[in-house]
């Protein structure tokens, strides 16, 4: 994801809601839904800001000053502070969707333009230190704040007289979501370069444009502009919560210079451990991750299922595709007991599908898994990078849809819900054992044989077994390495016809 661990806990945080202490008369009357002030205001239309992202582009780079963090102020005193809910935007509109600001402090100093649009019209969101309850000895900081470090959305996900949050933009181009009944875990970036490998640069959204929810309406729209050293570009958000929540993204990306590194609908998560890729440290815990599987469904209608690992040292490997159908990290364990952990609940954590709505062409998913000893760590990311590099003076426009919650796009064949593997030092044997559940296998094993491959290694044994009373399997073998890496992948097949997903694993020495 990165050259050096994003801290997940610092970078990724939102504020979360808490009871709201009585407010002023001033901020009373600000919290109110304002009408839209022609004397602040300015025609607003998303080809005028595609036009301004252009011009930006054709232009150098110039990277936006930024005071100091403020000093003296931890990651709990940080987020213990808390937008007020009296100053909601739309708090007097219905549907029930919210949106709530973050302050700029801690690792958000710089504060960053935002607006409600409505009425075709774009008014700047007035920033009033008062918005904020800052507990502490902190509690005079707000004196010196002039603007948010980001926002928040609100809808009532899981109850329908309870808002919770549904989105946060913050930090970078990173935002984040989650589906009804679940807590957060992995993020999303509009786009990263070089992610995984050294000097990785980091686009910025550096100002947001709300778009206030129609009466009745299903859906929230957030417009960003983006800059980097190496483009700028314009990306819409259209955002729908239910079961899942659902952004529809277009994007316009604009090169400052030949881009080769791209990687597109970017997303990062945590993998500590699990038994398949025990902890490297004492832990009373099964399982510590926030997704434990990449999968790809590619443009020929192969599914991949890839086990995220925490390798001994940084690596990156990539899975070449034309015109996938879709790919993202997911969260396969489902059971508590499948973590053993009642207080971060990595059972309840999101999964994130990409759906690409146009033809990607030539190109390749991508995965970085770096090494790391806390779960405080994003330490995994995937990414598109498109074959053809991006030219300067060129428009790449991209759609794409985001689904986070339950997986989605899944094989219909049978799945891997379970990857062990261990050793038999006196045989100099790697022992694997893939258990997979769900579609043929449910008229048993008849007929049905492994397609087991070890490229860098020689297959010794091998075994394909009945769960008892379940429709579901047991590959096992023993492999005898033949170098430092050994690629393996395994699917199943009766006659013709392929019943399972790919199972991919790379094992280093």
């Amino acid at each position: 994801m990165v050259s050096n661990l994003v801290n997940r806990r610092a970078a990724l945080g939102g504020l979360s809601v808490s009871a709201v202490l009585a407010m002023a008369p001033r901020l009373a009357a600000a919290a109110q839904t304002p009408a839209v002030d022609d004397a602040v205001s300015q025609p607003f239309s998303i080809e005028a800001l595609r036009d301004r992202a252009r011009a930006l582009a054709a232009v150098p780079y110039v990277k936006a000053s930024a005071r100091p963090a403020l000093t003296g102020l931890s990651y709990d005193e940080y987020f213990r502070i808390r937008f007020r809910s009296e100053a909601d935007l739309w708090k007097d509109r219905r549907p029930a969707f919210r949106a709530e600001f973050f302050p700029p402090a801690y690792l958000y100093p710089r504060p960053l333009p935002i607006f409600e649009v409505a009425a075709g019209l774009a008014r700047p969101i007035a920033f009033d230190p008062a918005m904020f309850d800052i507990p502490g000895e902190h509690a005079d900081v707000a004196k010196d704040w002039n603007g948010f470090s980001g926002f928040r959305l609100l809808w009532p996900l899981n109850q329908a007289d309870k808002l919770d949050e549904i989105a946060v933009f913050q930090g970078a181009s990173y935002f984040r979501s989650l589906g009804r009944g679940q807590r957060y875990g992995l993020s999303a970036r509009g786009l990263a370069i070089g992610a995984g490998e050294p000097n990785e640069e980091f686009p910025d959204f550096t100002s947001f444009w709300l778009e206030r929810p129609a009466i009745d309406g299903d859906a929230v729209v957030v417009h960003a502009l983006m800059d980097s050293p190496s483009c700028a570009g314009v990306y819409s958000f259209t955002i729908r919560p239910g079961e899942d929540v659902v952004f529809e993204v277009a994007a316009s990306v604009f090169p400052r210079t030949t881009m080769t590194k791209t990687g597109v609908a970017a997303m990062s998560s945590m993998f500590l451990f699990n038994v398949a890729d025990p902890s490297p440290t004492q832990d009373f815990r099964t399982a510590v991750h926030d997704s434990d599987g990449l999968a790809i469904w590619t443009g020929e209608g192969e599914h991949i299922w890839r086990p995220l690992q925490n390798p001994r040292a940084h690596r990156l490997s990539n899975f070449p595709d034309e015109n996938p159908k879709g790919f993202g990290l997911v969260q396969r364990a489902r059971a508590l007991e499948d973590f053993g952990d009642l207080q971060a609940r990595y059972d309840l954590r999101p999964s994130l599908w990409v759906e690409p709505l146009d033809a990607w062409g030539e190109g390749a998913v991508h995965l970085a898994e770096l090494a790391t000893t806390k779960e405080s760590d994003d330490n995994i990311a995937i990414f598109w990078r498109p074959k053809a590099p991006w030219k300067p003076g060129t428009q790449v426009d991209l759609r794409y849809r985001l689904h986070w919650g339950q997986e989605r796009f899944a094989s219909p064949d049978a799945r891997v819900f379970r990857t062990r593997n261990g050793a038999d030092a006196q045989a100099g044997l790697r022992l694997f054992t893939i258990d997979l559940q769900g579609g043929a296998l449910a008229e048993g094993l008849d007929g049905v044989a492994m397609d087991l491959q070890a490229q860098g290694g020689e297959i010794v044994w091998r075994d394909l077994s009945p769960y008892p009373d379940e429709a579901a399997a047991r590959v096992a073998f023993g492999v005898r390495p033949k170098a430092a890496n050994i690629d393996l992948s395994l699917r199943l097949i009766r006659g013709d016809q392929t019943i399972s997903e790919t199972w991919r694993y790379l094992w280093t020495a």
